[in-house]
């Protein structure tokens, strides 16, 4: 509630101190500012959590993450560890100019007292495929280790037949070249 005198003091002076409903202005306006500090200094330490989480889930990912891409003159190449996933749990396709590497495992287990726990792990890549690259020539390996290779080889240019270019002497060259003699010519004659 909210104590406020009228504008109006004529009116003040036969009424006196009148009580409203309304807050005062200024107080909401305190009251919301302190309540978005509060909120600032929870979606900062939010975001510290976060950061911090992270940084421990990164140190606790199994190996799948890690990926060594080859671009070169000799086409594109990519070695991406999957060691966690069997061949049939992998699939890789080529959309547009991108590689795309999906990997989809689900692990059950059940327990003496007939608990089940679930689990589900998807391992999602994707790469850009250079325009100099046949990507129509694409191929992967799968080694023992666990490392999935995904190669394509650089376009290979048409080979164009051996042709003889032949030299024309034309008329333009000659006449340019006296034309440009008899302006230099009547230049100096002036």
């Amino acid at each position: 509630m909210h104590l406020a005198p009228f504008a109006s003091s004529s009116l003040a002076s036969r009424l006196g101190t009148v009580r409203t409903l309304w807050p005062h202005a200024e107080t909401i306006f305190t009251e919301l500012q302190q309540e978005m500090e509060k909120a600032r200094e929870f979606m900062s330490s939010f975001e510290q959590l976060l950061s911090n989480h992270g940084a421990i889930a990164a140190e606790h990912t199994p190996s799948t993450s890690m990926t060594l891409t080859h671009s070169s003159g000799d086409g594109f190449s990519v070695c991406q560890d999957v060691k966690n996933f069997a061949p049939e749990e992998l699939s890789v396709k080529v959309v547009g100019r991108k590689v795309v590497l999906v990997g989809q495992k689900e692990t059950q287990n059940v327990d003496e007292k007939g608990s089940f726990s679930y689990k589900y792990e998807v391992l999602k890549r994707e790469w850009d495929v250079p325009e100099e690259v046949d990507a129509e020539a694409l191929t992967c390996s799968l080694s023992k280790e666990g490392q999935l290779r995904i190669e394509a080889p650089k376009l290979a240019l048409p080979a164009a037949p051996e042709r003889s270019v032949p030299i024309q002497l034309g008329k333009g060259l000659l006449e340019s070249s006296l034309s440009s003699q008899q302006q230099e010519g009547e230049a100096q004659a002036r």
